[in-house]
């Protein structure tokens, strides 16, 4: 899911005037559900769990992760505004993803059995 660092992300552009869209997908397994069923498939379960991952490299795993996954956001700002994007995203995330010797994403794994 993400959803915490892809926020955090947002709040942090926004607050130093640069335009972030989403672009990450966070649908419920009630939205999944609906999806497969209007292009119709039958369900026989929907899994839905949490999936922490730890990064390595310690404590530059969260910075690794933004400077690939937001690149193209960042490659239009100047590097000392994206050492501060970086910065404040890790301050604003470091409480709920950071174990005290690295960094883990916050993923959510939806998983579905289903046949037409």
């Amino acid at each position: 899911m993400i959803a915490t660092i892809e926020n955090a992300f947002m709040k942090v552009c926004q607050d130093l005037g640069y335009e972030y869209n989403q672009k990450f997908n966070f649908p419920t397994s009630e939205y999944f559900a609906d999806l497969l069923k209007k292009n119709g498939f039958t369900i026989d379960h929907i899994y839905d769990f949490d999936r922490p991952t730890p990064w390595k490299d310690n404590e530059n795993g969260l910075a690794n992760w933004m400077k690939q996954f937001f690149a193209s956001d960042l490659e239009l700002m100047p590097e000392k505004v994206q050492n501060e994007i970086i910065k404040k995203v890790e301050n604003l995330t470091r409480v709920a993803l950071w174990n005290g010797s690295e960094w883990g994403a916050d993923y959510r794994r939806l998983r579905a059995i289903t046949h037409i």
